[in-house]
């Protein structure tokens, strides 16, 4: 399932030599509420940063991916 929302905020770290995101958004039907995600580098779009529009897409009600949103 695919949802539209907006970056809010990000964080990168390190386990292990592999880095990580811990990501901050909203959804568009609810921009008050703050949802976040920790995903690998590879589940995100380079160069994502905040106030970006975004696409979550959820698999079983988790995190999956997040790309940056195309009209």
């Amino acid at each position: 399932m695919d949802v539209d929302g907006m970056l809010e905020g990000a964080q990168t770290f390190l386990i292990h030599g592999t880095t990580y995101f811990r990501l901050y958004f909203s959804h568009a039907d609810d921009p008050e509420t703050i949802h976040q995600a920790q995903l690998p580098g590879d589940a995100i779009d380079p160069g994502l940063k905040p106030g970006d529009p975004i696409t979550i897409t959820y698999l079983l009600k988790t995190v999956m991916k997040i790309e940056r949103r195309t009209a």
